[in-house]
Parts: structure tokens; sequence; C-alpha cells
């Protein structure tokens, strides 16, 4: 496992991400709700991420615009449709391998 920290696009706005890689096809793309960034309360998304990982399955992060490292607006977690697209994207760009994505909502 490697962790990379990375940004993709969204809207002209540029968010922060992180990208646990394994060698799975199978991916878990943790969207976080409320304002929280995608550390977790405590680290403990990135905990997880780590975890998950080490078990063979990539995990992607993210900051919504106007949260953590990411620039723009914050919208509130009911306008984030465009945010999580654009983090699908950016997911499978940074893993070439994924063939499956499972979203996991988490807050």
């Amino acid at each position: 496992m490697s962790r990379l920290h990375l940004t993709f696009e969204c809207r002209e706005q540029r968010c922060g991400a992180t990208l646990d890689s394994a060698p799975g096809t199978t991916g878990l793309l943790i969207v976080s709700g409320g304002n929280e960034i995608r550390s977790g309360a405590f680290s403990s998304q990135a905990d997880m991420a780590a975890e998950i990982s080490a078990r063979g399955f990539p995990v992607f992060r993210f900051d919504r615009r106007g949260i953590g490292d990411s620039s723009g607006e914050n919208g509130g977690f009911k306008d984030s449709s465009e945010d999580i697209l654009s983090a699908i994207a950016a997911f499978r760009q940074s893993a070439p391998l994924l063939q499956t994505m499972v979203g996991f909502g988490n807050c």
C-alpha cells in the first residue's frame, strides 16, 4: 500500500484527495457528509482507508468544494453530486485497474 495525495478539478475549483493504492480491481470511494474533512474525525477515515487498502482494495477519499484542502464554496452535502462525480472520474484515472467501485457515505 502507498498513500498518494492529489488534486482534481470540479467546476473550476481544485479539490484535495487521497488515494490509498492497492492492486485490487474493486475500490472504495469514501464520501464524507456534513463538513467533515477526508481524514475523518481523529483520522478515522484515514485509518479505515489504510486498513482496507492493506487488504488489497484501493481507497479514494476527497474533500468536497469548500471543505478542507478544497477551494470554492461549500454548498453542503445535498449539493455535492458534481463533487462526487468528479471524484469518481479522478479515482478511475488514478487507479486504472479499477473495474468496480463501491461508494461509502460516512458522516
